[in-house]
């Protein structure tokens, strides 16, 4: 148990893990891990993966890795922590959300992952996307996170990863208003993500908004797509065209006068 303890991360380990650190070979390893489970010193949280129990935890209390960002990282490999739980993280939203957004080149199963009473929501994404995105610090840990920039550049690839093109909106003011703003930055990582539909969301809100000056506006559309897109690809209408930027107007970004 020492030893499965010691190359365990946050309490987690993978069968692979556990057979190197205890010398077993594949087959061994998986009958020493179920005999620690029938003995309630590990329990299975899905396949190949597996919670090293408290040596004083009592007999049927389920105990859960703290830090869902660190479950995260070992369920969903190799993945790392964006949309609406990076904007969080880094101060551009203030919405709740009770579900981590993470984003994996890995095997997933489902869209919406419960695990250890936590609430994941996964989304597959090209290898390249997870590879150039840095960890940070997470306690003693390190977990990629999307930074700033990137989150909001993944966000107008896919408004959903946000929570909608109304919280994209949101998200991108508060950014655009900080100190952080910093259009070269942005645009690098808009051409990171590689989506020219990104471009044209960005273009069509800045200069609907004002948030941009001209020389971003025209940096932003030398870059668009040659396609027509949804403002908001979560809504099932097409509203009206904006030829400009080749979008369906299907969601207002300005907010109504109050009278």
């Amino acid at each position: 148990m020492r030893r499965l303890a010691a190359a365990a991360r946050a309490g987690v380990i993978t069968h692979s893990e556990a057979g190197n650190a205890l010398g077993l070979s594949p087959r061994e390893t998986t009958l020493r891990l179920y005999s620690l489970v029938r003995r309630r010193w590990v329990q299975r949280i899905r396949r190949g993966i597996f919670l090293i129990l408290p040596l004083e935890a009592e007999t049927g209390i389920r105990p859960t890795v703290e830090d869902p960002w660190i479950l995260a990282t070992e369920l969903f490999v190799p993945s790392y922590i964006g949309g609406w739980s990076a904007a969080e993280h880094w101060g551009l939203t203030e919405q709740i959300f009770r579900s981590t957004f993470v984003a994996t080149s890995g095997r997933t199963r489902g869209t919406d992952v419960r695990v250890q009473g936590m609430e994941f929501h996964v989304v597959k994404v090209q290898p390249r996307r997870v590879e150039t995105v840095q960890p940070i610090w997470r306690g003693k840990e390190r977990v990629r996170v999307s930074s700033v920039e990137r989150t909001i550049a993944d966000g107008l690839a896919a408004p959903s990863w946000l929570g909608g093109i109304r919280a994209l909106v949101d998200v991108l003011t508060t950014y655009r208003n900080s100190e952080r703003w910093s259009p070269d930055r942005l645009l690098k990582e808009l051409e990171s993500v590689g989506i020219g539909a990104a471009f044209q969301r960005l273009g069509y809100i800045a200069e609907t908004l004002e948030l941009a000056d001209v020389a971003l506006i025209d940096s932003v559309r030398k870059r668009r797509a040659s396609g027509v897109v949804k403002l908001d690809p979560g809504i099932p209408s097409r509203g009206r065209l904006n030829k400009r930027w080749g979008i369906w107007i299907n969601a207002s970004i300005v907010q109504p006068e109050s009278t």
